[in-house]
């Protein structure tokens, strides 16, 4: 075959950055949701850069209200996940900025919660799974292994098993 007569399709970025750059921006806005949304979160998020600003600069202690109802969890088990006394989170104002490591544990679980919800269909539906002991932890609930990263981790790895159809 004569490489003259073939047509191939040069790559045009400027085609394919938009859906890409759309995916990203969903997944980012997601996240930005389930952290309270505009009242909470200030600045875009529309990368992993802008993660990595937040998780310097910290978060308000008001996006924890919210990301507790996306996991269905009280405030009192979010700051057990958070390895800290309820009463210190409860001692500080919402506009109380937490500390790098509590911000970067709570966009660990607030990624959690998106996949979660992505992969089970809807919040409640999540929320109930999170706290449903599974025969692949050992009968115990995925909210057990929620306060370390490789937890989160591992429970997040079971999560696309699940999505893959491999029973777990």
């Amino acid at each position: 075959m004569d490489t003259q007569s073939k047509k191939i399709k040069p790559y045009n970025l400027e085609e394919d950055t938009p859906s890409i750059v759309s995916e990203a921006a969903v997944q980012y806005e997601t996240l930005r949701v389930i952290l309270g949304g505009n009242k909470t979160v200030k600045t875009s998020l529309a990368g992993t850069f802008d993660l990595i600003a937040l998780s310097r600069s910290g978060i308000k202690k008001s996006t924890l209200k919210s990301l507790a109802d996306y996991l269905g969890i009280t405030m009192e088990r979010l700051s057990a996940l958070l390895h800290s006394s309820y009463r210190n989170i409860q001692r500080k104002d919402n506009d109380d900025l937490l500390d790098t490591l509590k911000t970067e544990k709570v966009l660990e679980l607030a990624a959690f919660a998106q996949r979660g919800i992505e992969v089970i269909g809807d919040k409640q539906s999540f929320a109930e799974w999170v706290r449903s002991p599974l025969v692949a932890l050992g009968n115990k609930t995925p909210l057990d292994f929620l306060d370390t990263t490789f937890g989160i981790q591992m429970v997040t790895k079971l999560l696309g098993r699940l999505e893959q159809g491999v029973y777990s």
